[in-house]
């Protein structure tokens, strides 16, 4: 039995604690285990439940994203400088741009359009539809945007744009409702301009809504391929896509455009990632401050941000708000990646590009042979139009991706990128019929390499490719100065053997008069 004195030094007391003096020690007993206080233990636990209370709200946060029919981001405004790639050209879908002067006339064959595409049941029966989904729809816009707009009137217009929508889609490509089209576009040569507004990411209603509507009318999948492969055809000059139904699956998109960037990528990729997946990217990027960084959910200014995480730093575009640009590892490793490699430049190294099977943004990728190696994407159609939809499926990731592999019509348009330096580039895709398209050689040189260029996020197919080419340079680094030798000096290197060639011809014919 041990005693401890309680006038001993070693036992602190309060300063505003009496001591009491007894006559005899007090006996503490041995054999009772000895307490440790866990301090550490108890901070790491607070620790790690402050980590998961923040993964969830991050979590929550870019469900909500996934969702929301977002503003065309800053950081590619300068893609869109003397284009309309932003603000619709003839039609307005949803609140944004509806108050624009030049817009008005559509306004008013919108209200038509219900008679047109509400059948088999009647009219009242579709609003009820709208009314029932309207709270959820109009959740997915911003308050600020619908400042001053009803719960009544923000449903008729739900209700209006979405006939619209649906209609002309069947007009375009149900026989029996190609006669709408001239009255839904004021006149069928406008349907292209129409169709391109369609696209725009700024012009975008919720998806709930359409399939509201589609599920009354009977409107399946398979109206919706037929559509989708129309497009995608204007996007590539194939006709391979007819055949390849929209495999939706359990992926609710949420929106037309979200749709139709979902069919062009093959229908396997570019869904939202599981929870667990998502958190788990969330951790690693020790999301904990929730006032700053991509979490505050407001695009604020188009200039990036420098933020720093433990011991990594990594650049976050505020313009680009509700995601972590620093998620995947592969973007990190882009300034040990070879930038400059042109079509040309490719060409000399022994490096081959062709067309690939499909017409799938992410059939992308390196075949490798004995000394060759080939690059193999789809073909690309540039006007226009195109363009608008491209750069605004690029827009729509830069805002709702979270991981590179997310990144994929931006992917497939940063190899384009990278093959162009000079407009000799550009011809030199045309001969291998990865370039078509209205756009001249020197528009299109202008569309990927213009000082805006640099603002468009490359994912992981990107990367890939990149990777395979700098293995393929270090390995094979003596065959490819032979075969850059070779290439360049091609034409002196036949006539050089020409010349050869006939010195050998004259010299066997003179030898044997010689001997003779």
């Amino acid at each position: 039995m041990a005693y401890l004195h309680p006038t001993d030094p070693s036992l602190p007391l309060g300063s505003t604690v009496t001591q009491a003096t007894p006559t005899h020690p007090i006996p503490i007993p041995t054999d009772v285990p000895e307490i440790s206080i866990g301090l550490h233990g108890a901070v790491m636990e607070d620790e790690g439940m402050r980590k998961k209370q923040a993964r969830d709200k991050a979590w929550g946060h870019y469900s909500n994203l996934q969702v929301k029919m977002h503003r065309f981001p800053p950081s590619l405004w300068e893609f869109c400088q003397g284009r309309s790639f932003i603000v619709p050209k003839m039609v307005a879908i949803g609140p944004y741009h509806r108050h624009l002067p030049e817009l008005q006339a559509m306004e008013a064959v919108k209200k038509t359009a219900p008679l047109f595409f509400c059948q088999g049941a009647p009219m009242k029966a579709y609003e009820d539809r709208v009314a029932f989904v309207a709270d959820a729809a109009r959740s997915c816009y911003d308050a600020e945007s619908l400042e001053g707009l009803s719960d009544t009137a923000f449903a008729s217009m739900m209700f209006h744009d979405a006939c619209f929508l649906l209609a002309t889609m069947l007009a375009m490509t149900v026989p029996e409702e190609a006669c709408n089209l001239p009255f839904l576009c004021l006149a069928a040569g406008n349907a292209p301009v129409v169709v391109t507004d369609m696209f725009l990411l700024e012009n975008q209603i919720p998806w709930v809504v359409l399939k509201a509507l589609m599920r009354l009318r009977n409107m399946g999948l398979p109206d919706l391929s037929a559509f989708l492969a129309m497009m995608g055809m204007n996007v590539q000059s194939r006709i391979d896509r007819e055949a390849r139904p929209l495999e939706i699956g359990e992926y609710d998109p949420p929106h037309l455009l979200g749709l139709f960037r979902f069919y062009q990528s093959g229908n396997v990729r570019g869904r939202q990632p599981e929870k667990q997946l998502a958190q788990e990217a969330l951790l690693e990027l020790d999301v904990l401050d929730m006032t700053g960084g991509w979490l505050s959910g407001k695009i604020d200014t188009g200039g990036p941000a420098t933020t720093t995480t433990g011991r990594r730093t990594r650049i976050i575009a505020r313009a680009d708000a509700g995601k972590p640009t620093g998620a995947a590892p592969a973007t990190m490793t882009l300034e040990r990646l070879p930038l400059g490699t042109s079509a040309i430049e490719l060409a000399e190294i022994g490096v081959k590009l062709t067309l690939s099977k499909t017409s799938e943004f992410t059939d992308i990728g390196v075949t490798e042979g004995p000394l060759f190696r080939k690059i193999f994407l789809p073909s690309l159609r540039l006007n226009e139009n195109t363009a608008c939809w491209l750069l605004n499926m690029a827009a729509f990731e830069t805002i709702t991706a979270l991981l590179d592999r997310d990144y994929i019509v931006s992917s497939y348009l940063a190899l384009f990128a990278m093959f162009m330096d000079r407009e000799e580039d550009v011809h030199e895709l045309r001969a291998k019929r990865l370039i078509h398209g209205e756009f001249t050689d020197k528009q299109t040189l202008d569309f990927f390499k213009g000082r805006h260029a640099g603002n468009l996020h490359a994912g992981d197919d990107f990367y890939r490719i990149l990777r395979r080419l700098e293995r393929y340079k270090q390995r094979w680094w003596m065959w490819i100065a032979i075969h850059r030798f070779v290439y360049n000096n091609v034409k002196i290197i036949i006539a050089v053997l020409s010349i050869i060639g006939v010195l050998v011809g004259i010299f066997k014919t003179i030898l044997p008069l010689k001997q003779h």
